[in-house]
C-alpha cells in the first residue's frame, strides 16, 4: 500500500493494487471511502464507550440500513452504502490492512 499524505504529512488513506481508501470523505469527518475495482463503501471506526456523539448519531442510522459490522476486541469496523459485486468481507479486509499498514508505519 502507498498511503497518501495531506498538506501536512498526516496519512489520510492509501493507494493500493485495486483500489483505493481514504480515511474521510464527508463534510463533518466522520466516515471514509473504500474502492476495490468497481465497487465501493463507506467505513468508519466506532466504539461504544468512546466514539464522539456524531459518530454515535451515524452508528444509530447505519444499523437501519444495509451494513456490516466487524467487531475487533471491542473497536468495530462498520461498512455501509455498498455498492457493486464486493463482498463485505472484501471491504473489511481492506480496512483492516489499511489500518495495520497504517499502524506499521506509526511505530
Amino acid at each position: 500500500m502507498e498511503m497518501i499524505l495531506n498538506e501536512n504529512d498526516l496519512v489520510v488513506g492509501a493507494k493500493f493494487k485495486n483500489g483505493t481508501i481514504q480515511d474521510y470523505v464527508d463534510d463533518t469527518n466522520t466516515y471514509g471511502l473504500v474502492r476495490i475495482e468497481e465497487s465501493y463503501a463507506n467505513w468508519f471506526l466506532f466504539n461504544k464507550d468512546e466514539s464522539e456523539d456524531d459518530l454515535q448519531e451515524l452508528y444509530k442510522k447505519v444499523l437501519k440500513e444495509e451494513h456490516f459490522i466487524h467487531n475487533d476486541f471491542g473497536e468495530e469496523i462498520v461498512v455501509f452504502n455498498k455498492v457493486g459485486d464486493k463482498s463485505f468481507e472484501e471491504f473489511v479486509k481492506t480496512i483492516d490492512d489499511y489500518l495495520n499498514d497504517e499502524l506499521g508505519t506509526i511505530v
